[in-house]
């Protein structure tokens, strides 16, 4: 089988992929990207949002070309039809995802990193347990060939199966994914602001959240995330019809894209002998809301960090990576610990029990500010809401897991 060599092999060509990459290749390292897809960041399966701007230029320049609309605020409709707005100036902007990633990747490029699409990854190659490299499948014309890297990152997000080839994840179980559908619809109805909207309870999307996400000149992201096991043998394409017949029924319906997103629980370890995890298949994305673009891009930059003294120090033992799961889950890592349990217990909370908490969340200071959702006070908000869900949250802490499968009526 032919054979080439690099110092670092990227699988996949998101965010964190492209993130990781770039920051590789500017310390002069031989960068090898691969993407599965014919062109990076195509098809979008993302509602696109992210957070406050700044954020964001701490990594990408942006310009009109990436943002699609700003947002000031947002909406929370109840399970019983109540509204409650919170305005806040410039919390984010709804970016173009697919320009975005596309933008990130030719920054690799730029970098000296080698960008190849249509490249799958098919396997990891192991020398005594450590990671040495990988076999990759030209999507094209099915030639096969190996990749020798001294450290191999796996990106390859939700569906990535890189993790679970270096022994450091199992498969996601049905409760630990949202299951997704968005359409993006024209001449919809949006309220002034510009503001996203969530919906939330049992009609539209139980055990998740569905969402309004405007991206200017009428249109926005229209999407249902819910708990699989909650669904009633319905799909989230049944839930996505309900939603846009109450929401928009007139909106002109334009591009439907449907799949997974992870929340579950961080993984203990991010790395191994010879190979890390960054992004979504690493379980970094928020575990409440699923999103995860910052977080990706803040994982790169930990991983980077770790990779590039592996490569100075010439090892690449799990003991001269493991510097990145510290900073991890010593920073980020902890916040969506926090984010988790507010997950588990807020989204198995029956309609009229979260009607009651959203009452209640909604009224304590410094759940919601421009740095985004505080989740350690929105847990205390929801258990003071219901003091009986403290056993619930402490069982979480513990390290026991929740039942998704139950709970969750229409009371």
């Amino acid at each position: 089988m032919e054979a080439e060599r690099c110092d670092v092999a990227v699988i996949g060509g998101g965010p964190a992929g492209s993130r990781t990459a770039t920051l590789i290749a500017r310390a002069g390292y031989r960068v090898l990207l691969l993407e599965k897809r014919e062109r990076i960041g195509y098809p979008v399966r993302c509602a696109e949002a992210i957070g406050p701007r700044h954020d964001v230029e701490r990594y990408l320049r942006l310009d009109a070309s990436i943002l699609s609309s700003p947002v000031n605020g947002f909406l929370v409709r109840t399970p019983r039809g109540e509204t409650i707005r919170t305005d806040i100036d410039a919390i984010g902007f709804i970016v173009d995802r697919e320009a975005f990633d596309r933008r990130l990747a030719e920054t690799a490029a730029e970098a000296g990193a080698d960008v190849r699409c249509g490249q799958q990854a098919i396997s990891l190659l192991k020398t005594g347990g450590a990671v040495t490299g990988l076999t990759v499948r030209d999507l094209a014309t099915g030639r096969e060939y190996r990749v020798d890297a001294k450290i191999v990152v796996g990106a390859d997000g939700v569906e990535g199966l890189s993790p679970r080839w270096a022994g450091i994840a199992g498969s996601l179980r049905p409760g630990e994914i949202f299951t997704c559908a968005q359409e993006l619809i024209g001449g919809i109805d949006l309220p002034p602001g510009p503001i996203i909207e969530f919906h939330l309870g049992s009609r539209f999307a139980p055990g998740g959240y569905a969402w309004v996400f405007p991206k200017g000149n009428g249109e926005a992201n229209v999407g249902v995330g819910l708990n699989p096991l909650r669904a009633g043998g319905r799909t989230a394409c049944d839930y996505l019809d309900a939603f846009i017949a109450d929401r928009c029924p007139d909106g002109k319906r334009r591009r439907l894209v449907a799949g997974g997103c992870s929340v579950a629980r961080g993984l203990r370890a991010l790395a191994t002998d010879g190979y890390l995890v960054v992004g979504e298949a690493a379980h970094q994305n928020n575990p409440f809301s699923g999103g995860g673009i910052i977080n990706a891009l803040e994982g790169a930059d930990m991983a980077a960090a770790a990779i590039g003294g592996a490569l100075e120090s010439g090892t690449a033992s799990v003991k001269s990576l493991v510097s990145y799961t510290r900073a991890w889950n010593g920073s980020v890592g902890k916040t969506n610990e926090a984010f988790f349990l507010a997950a588990r217990v807020f989204f198995n909370l029956s309609d009229g029990e979260m009607e009651r908490v959203i009452r209640r969340v909604s009224r304590v200071p410094g759940v919601f500010d421009p740095g985004g959702v505080k989740p350690v006070r929105m847990i205390l908000a929801i258990v003071f809401a219901y003091p009986r869900l403290l056993s619930r949250v402490l069982r979480l802490m513990i390290g026991g897991r929740e039942d998704t499968s139950a709970g969750g009526g229409t009371s």
